[in-house]
């Protein structure tokens, strides 16, 4: 669930995420190890954040984060409602002890944000990582590359191969926002030092009230987030089709099928030879 507010009549937004069930949705499909997991939930919580925002239904979210750290490269998507998914190059990656976020994001590279809301080109931002904790990272990314100074404190809880809690905190002033309205956001900011724990002790509809209810709050329309795939059998059809009949019925023949994996909910779809002929019926 994310619950959000706008505060001090319209200056500020803040948003209170938990994306508990999501973070233990991609444990499930992926196997990360406890490394990994606190890595991508952090990664799938901001994603959540992210395309909870956009306000058209085909608006999509596309998050590549690449450090060049032991869990290689990161991608996530989100969808509009929330909708999201992800995966990483190496889910084992430190299994054997638990390694800090910035071991599994890395510190040498770039996260880059691909916004498609069905113009002619998407929108691209790009940023340095910051040190790969994620938090910091993608706080610098708003306010770098979309002018919108943000405090980011994004948690998960591990308890052995399970994620008991994650989500985070965002908040957002806006440009009328006064330097004591914000110096107040921030010394509350700074209290979230491990959103995990803190999920564990209060709701995100607690936490909201208890921190935020007092500063002329108003009230959003909370959105249920999820892990969701996009993928089917159609759209790879689709893609097979494209490839042409000669090549397709080629690939059957020297391999005995085509098979095509979802990297994001490791689907397997299998076109037989008799599959691939009736595409082009």
């Amino acid at each position: 669930m994310i619950k959000r507010a706008i505060l001090f009549g319209g200056k500020a937004i803040v948003s209170v995420l938990d994306t508990t069930q999501t973070v233990n949705k991609a444990i499930e499909i992926h196997g990360f190890s406890r490394s990994v997991a606190v890595a991508m939930g952090k990664a799938l919580t901001v994603t959540a954040f992210m395309s909870g925002n956009f306000k058209g239904a085909g608006n999509k979210l596309t998050i590549i984060i690449d450090g060049n750290g032991a869990g290689g490269k990161m991608v996530l998507c989100g969808d509009f409602g929330a909708k999201v998914r992800g995966y990483i190059e190496n889910p084992r990656a430190c299994e054997d002890a638990d390694a800090e976020v910035s071991q599994i994001v890395g510190k040498d590279g770039a996260l880059n944000v691909i916004k498609d809301f069905g113009l002619k080109e998407p929108y691209n931002g790009l940023s340095q990582l910051v040190n790969g904790n994620i938090d910091e990272d993608f706080a610098y990314y708003f306010t770098a590359s979309e002018q919108l100074p943000s405090a980011v404190a994004l948690g998960v809880k591990m308890e052995g191969d399970e994620c008991v809690k994650a989500g985070g905190i965002i908040v957002q002033p806006m440009p009328n926002c006064s330097p004591e309205e914000i110096f107040v956001l921030e010394d509350i900011v700074s209290n979230f030092t491990n959103v995990g724990e803190l999920l564990c002790e209060k709701s995100a509809e607690e936490i909201m009230d208890f921190y935020f209810g007092h500063f002329q709050i108003s009230r959003l329309p909370d959105i249920c987030e999820e892990y969701l795939c996009s993928c089917s059998r159609d759209r790879i059809e689709s893609m097979l089709i494209t490839l042409g009949k000669e090549e397709a019925l080629e690939i059957v023949r020297s391999q005995g099928r085509i098979e095509v994996g979802c990297e994001f909910c490791n689907r397997k779809y299998v076109f037989t030879e008799d599959d691939v002929k009736r595409l082009f019926e």
